[in-house]
């Protein structure tokens, strides 16, 4: 009787150092990102310890996506054919139980049977190998199982009474993983928020689409990272151009985005696993956000966030494309289409300070379209306003890309010339004052009666920078004064500017 009291005792104090230890494994870990893994790799010493254990594992199911996941990696797909028996029958079998029953070895067992569930448990029990599962719910809702796979069960174990202690640990654990996984929904919905404003700020910085695009791209992409992301925007002709990233060889995204058109505002693949979604303005398609796995399906909870956020880069784009034009025209003049004085002055004080620092050349030309003043006189103003925009056109075409161009005021133009020699700058003037003067301006747009075209000549004088300048200003100050000497001269020439003069 004695040895049996003992024996009792020996076994109580298992089963309680098992309990503390279990809680003792639940408590919180400084790391989020390592506690899942840290957690489930503990709870596997504890059950190894004290019921010899061959493996301890977590898995999830996704209802969105009906899948089954590693709880610790939730981002790998258990497949069908790995956990058959898990997938078709164990979960079926669990649904109805809530947390009052497990299986062992596909048999189902209940904690409120009348039936001795000790006895029923042994008697369940495999020589060589066993499985037991048990179910996780969530308000009343199952969304995982615990699977534990053992060998044989010690006699220590058998004479205990290590399935209440079993049951109370199980419990404990389902709890801590519904928490987990309540909490990985939180951090998504406060990732997609964080998401969501960083796409609308970008407005505040950036305008221009080239910019704000691959910044989307890579904020979504972060987010959805199961998921290729890729961005397209549509052509004139109708067509997509992907945009960012660099290359796109995913043929389902190829394939869907002919399907996609102006009254859809998202697709899914019939596999779920690719999907595209609309960027916007106003009633207008102009781009897509394409999700791409091969794996992977895109579940409810993707899609809605997919939806929002695209909705939300389609606002941050209109916005952009609204302060483009209004930055363009505060920026540029209305009627050539040059940068207007204001920005003019910007650049100059840009490019001098350049000059300056890095020790680079930098020329500057102006130019005057001659006799302008009688052509206003005997055509009209309309007839001048074209006169202006065909010089505009021909000086815009006869510069590099990187040379800068303004209309400074009336039918006087001012040109900067950065990296460029005063020789260079010259044979520049040259050619432009030559393209004028073989140009003939059209003006029949503007219905003057019985002219279709006229000739025009240009006036140019062009400067050169100097380290002793002590302002950007003395740089075009001394191309006008050019310009002036060259208007002496008879008009229609190119003069470099000498300190003669001033």
């Amino acid at each position: 009787m004695e040895d049996m009291t003992q024996v009792s005792k020996t076994n109580c104090t298992k089963e309680m150092t098992f309990l503390w230890e279990i809680s003792n494994a639940l408590a919180p870990l400084h790391s989020y990102d390592e506690e899942s893994q840290a957690l489930v790799l503990k709870l596997k010493e504890i059950f190894q310890k004290y019921l010899s254990i061959n493996n301890f594992q977590i898995f999830i199911r996704d209802e969105m996506t009906s899948t089954l996941r590693d709880f610790v990696k939730s981002w790998i797909i258990i497949e069908k054919n790995q956990q058959q028996e898990l997938v078709e029958n164990i979960f079926e079998k669990l649904k109805s139980v809530f947390d009052k029953g497990f299986i062992i070895n596909n048999k189902l067992l209940k904690y409120n049977t009348k039936l001795d569930l000790k006895k029923q448990f042994f008697e369940s029990l495999n020589k060589e190998k066993n499985l037991l599962y048990f179910p996780v719910f969530n308000e009343k809702k199952l969304i995982g199982v615990i699977e534990i796979n053992f060998d044989t069960v010690s006699k220590d174990v058998q004479n205990s009474l290590f399935l209440n202690a079993l049951r109370i640990a199980i419990s404990q654990i389902s709890t801590v993983v519904v928490n987990k996984i309540l909490n990985r929904h939180l951090c998504a919905n406060i990732k997609f928020q964080q998401v969501m404003k960083s796409i609308a700020k970008l407005i505040e910085t950036q305008y221009e689409l080239e910019y704000i695009l691959p910044i989307i791209g890579e904020l979504i992409d972060r987010f959805v990272s199961e998921h290729l992301i890729y961005i397209f925007t549509k052509q004139e002709n109708g067509k997509y151009k992907l945009f960012w990233p660099l290359d796109c060889q995913d043929e389902n995204v190829l394939r869907l985005l002919s399907k996609m058109t102006n009254s859809k505002s998202h697709i899914v693949s019939k596999d779920g696993k690719t999907g595209l979604f609309a960027i916007r303005n106003e009633e207008r398609t102009v781009g897509v956000i394409a999700a791409s796995s091969n794996i992977d399906k895109l579940s409810k909870a993707d899609i809605d966030y997919l939806c929002q956020l695209s909705a939300q880069a389609s606002i941050t784009t209109q916005r952009a494309n609204a302060y483009a034009q209004v930055l363009k025209y505060a920026t540029l003049d209305a009627l050539t289409g040059l940068n207007n004085r204001r920005q003019f002055e910007i650049r100059l004080k840009q490019e001098f300070a350049n000059a300056k620092r890095n020790k680079k050349p930098l020329c500057c030309i102006m130019l005057d379209i001659d006799y302008f003043k009688k052509v206003n006189d005997t055509w009209g103003h309309a007839a001048g306003d074209c006169v202006l925009k065909n010089v505009a056109k021909i000086v815009a075409h006869e510069l590099r890309e990187y040379d800068i161009a303004s209309r400074y005021g009336g039918e006087e133009f001012c040109i900067l010339l950065p990296d460029t020699k005063i020789r260079e700058a010259a044979f520049v003037a040259q050619r432009l004052r030559s393209a004028v003067e073989k140009a003939d301006i059209n003006i029949s747009e503007d219905k003057v009666l019985g002219v279709d075209s006229l000739k025009v000549t240009i006036s140019v004088g062009v400067s050169e920078f100097e380290k002793k300048f002590s302002t950007p200003e003395k740089l075009y100050q001394n191309a006008d004064a050019a310009l002036y000497e060259a208007k002496k001269r008879g008009r229609n020439r190119v003069v470099v500017y000498d300190e003669s003069f001033e």
